[in-house]
């Protein structure tokens, strides 16, 4: 077995600058300083600057790129390590990437994947959902090999793995809660909000710096997390992973977690792990409180007049404040005829049957215009193509019809693909 890239690091310390680290990039020497090589040009061009803003360099480096590389980089699957290898032929020589493909069913829908080689050189996916319960040691070698992999593209892009939080005790549910037990574990978010009533917020301080020393250090730098939904029907299966039915105290929390999380009030430092804050504009409004996985728990109703505003919407509005990388819109569509009249700013919202991550007037209006966001809409699993609630019967169905044929000389391409990460209007 070939050596892992964990163990063919090697390091460049820049002086009051950041430390380098490569495996088979080269890397260019200047004014004393090292430097990069991530267009592979052997110049130093101002993508590879890190003197330079992230603006600046994304600007430049955007200009390089292809199509095909962005579009690449607009979607985020399920990846799975070498640990799920269905058939150990097809491990890679470091036994910790499987090239083997994927062909099975779960809540999200049919996923059909290439092996991991294919998913980065050729369709040059860049952003994973880790949803494995992998020891720290194990899953440090495993994000390495995944970079290892992505330098040796002609274009360099870095891999960014996303999970859902790792620290809390609970059952691990697949898509929920994926991993448990390994990472120091705390109580689960109920259990953490029920501490901060009984002593203090700086119990929430605590958990946060703990979590972003311990994802740091292994390398996952994005977290589905934390929900800032309230509950509003306990028989909503994901009670379970809220911070309960105050809305004060969620916002206070929120307040707290989210720049220790990040490193900063003001968004991701280097040193940070980006969250995404779900699920917006709040999951806990359930009709009958069935979750929108499932297409009897499509709806969102808001009963009380204006109960969107004064309970679903604070901590939101908090996750703006503070900068949240992302936030993730909720399956469920509104329901004007089962809702009472809600308003933003004594302004009526209008309540289109759409799904959240698909409804233009909550999504860009509210949130964005109104509200303030300025990072990305990161969707959430099987959006595209299974819980598309609202929309299947409109425009999205109407395009399958159309490209029946399409899709299907089109098997094992970027369709397959089952999460959007960035939506646009």
């Amino acid at each position: 077995m070939a050596n892992k890239a964990s163990e063919n690091v090697k390091y460049y310390t820049n002086p009051n600058g950041p430390i380098i680290g490569t495996v088979s990039r080269n890397i260019i020497e200047k004014d004393g300083l090292y430097f990069k090589d991530i267009d592979g040009s052997g110049e130093l061009k101002p993508f590879d600057d890190w003197r330079l803003s992230a603006e600046e360099r994304a600007d430049s480096y955007v200009k390089e790129l292809t199509l095909e590389e962005k579009i690449g980089q607009l979607f985020i699957s399920d990846w799975r390590s070498g640990k799920k290898a269905k058939d150990p032929a097809k491990l890679d020589e470091s036994g910790l990437l499987d090239n083997g493909e994927l062909h099975e069913t779960n809540i999200f829908g049919k996923q059909h994947l290439p092996g991991t080689d294919t998913l980065l050189k050729d369709w040059w996916a860049r952003h994973f959902i880790l949803r494995e319960n992998l020891d720290p040691e194990y899953l440090t070698d495993f994000l390495n090999q995944l970079q290892a992999v992505a330098e040796e593209c002609g274009h360099f892009v870095p891999v960014q793995a996303a999970s859902n939080s790792r620290n809390e005790n609970g059952e691990v549910v697949f898509g929920m809660n994926d991993a448990s037990g390994i990472f120091a574990t705390w109580p689960g978010t109920l259990g953490i909000a029920a501490a901060i009533k009984g002593d203090s917020i700086k119990i929430a301080d605590q958990f946060a710096d703990c979590v972003k020393r311990e994802w740091n250090a292994t390398g996952l730098r994005k977290g589905y997390m934390y929900m800032a939904d309230v509950v509003s029907d306990p028989r909503w299966q994901r009670t379970f992973g809220t911070f309960g039915e105050d809305p004060d105290l969620i916002c206070e929390i929120f307040e707290h977690i989210i720049p220790r999380i990040q490193g900063s009030k003001e968004g991701v430092t280097t040193d940070g792990v980006a969250m995404t804050v779900k699920h917006f504009p709040g999951g806990g409004a359930r009709e009958n409180g069935f979750d929108p996985h499932y297409s009897m728990g499509q709806w969102n109703v808001y009963q009380t007049e204006n109960s969107l505003e004064k309970y679903h919407l604070p901590a939101f509005q908090v996750a703006v404040d503070q900068n949240a990388a992302s936030i993730m819109p909720y399956y469920a569509k509104p329901s004007k005829e089962k809702s009472a009249v809600q308003t933003y700013k004594g302004e009526e919202l209008e309540l289109q049957p759409y799904g959240f991550a698909f409804n233009k007037v909550l999504i860009n209006g509210l949130l964005r215009k109104k509200m303030g966001f300025k990072g990305y809409i990161n969707s959430d699993s099987g959006i595209v193509h299974n819980m598309d609630w609202g929309c299947s019967i409109t425009h999205i169905e109407i395009q399958r019809k159309q490209s029946k044929s399409l899709q299907r000389k089109r098997t094992g391409t970027m369709q397959e693909m089952h999460t959007v990460r960035v939506l646009y209007y």
